[in-house]
């Protein structure tokens, strides 16, 4: 089994995409990192910001060989706070690059859902691309969806089962 860790980017701590965590790891004992019970700004070049609770964050993340991305979509792209959190990733190029350079060949997923059956198309995008620039390896995207449309709910067991193999296999 990989050594996992969960990154939860959510306006709702306990919303649709926890629940959707909670179904995928079931009784696993995997962390779960809630980005807003944190203090972590935005980006900031003249690195005011560095005292928040960012780079303690990214300690700890470096001590997992999977980091597993979770957001909701909010208007076809991840949600704000996830985008603060990857932003903030140019903080290991500039300020802690022996952090940066932990990331190397770390595995990247992401776990994201929706209410709509509508996939946005290339929201997966900026994750690929991040997980490239910084040398780790993406393995892929899941979306679940809340829309009561049966043709969803077939899918989403079907990007359960994609997730568990992730998590549970890599």
């Amino acid at each position: 089994m990989t050594n996992p860790i969960i990154i939860l980017g959510s306006s709702r701590t306990f919303g649709e995409t926890r629940k959707v965590i909670d179904s995928i790891i079931g009784n696993n004992k995997i962390p779960i990192i809630d980005l807003k019970s944190l203090d972590i700004s935005i980006y900031d070049y003249d690195h005011y910001n560095k005292n928040d609770d960012f780079i303690p964050l990214m300690e700890k993340i470096i001590t997992h060989d999977l980091i597993v991305l979770a957001t909701p979509v909010y208007w076809y792209t991840m949600s704000a706070t996830m985008k603060i959190f990857l932003d903030r990733l140019t903080d290991l190029l500039d300020i802690r690059k022996d952090l940066g350079r932990k990331l190397y060949g770390k595995k990247v997923f992401i776990i994201s859902s929706l209410a709509s059956n509508l996939l946005p198309q290339g929201f997966d995008y900026p994750f690929w691309q991040t997980a490239e620039y910084l040398k780790m390896e993406y393995k892929g995207c899941i979306f679940i969806s809340s829309s009561p449309n049966p043709e969803c709910k077939k899918n989403n067991e079907l990007e359960i089962q994609k997730a568990r193999a992730v998590l549970f296999k890599s």
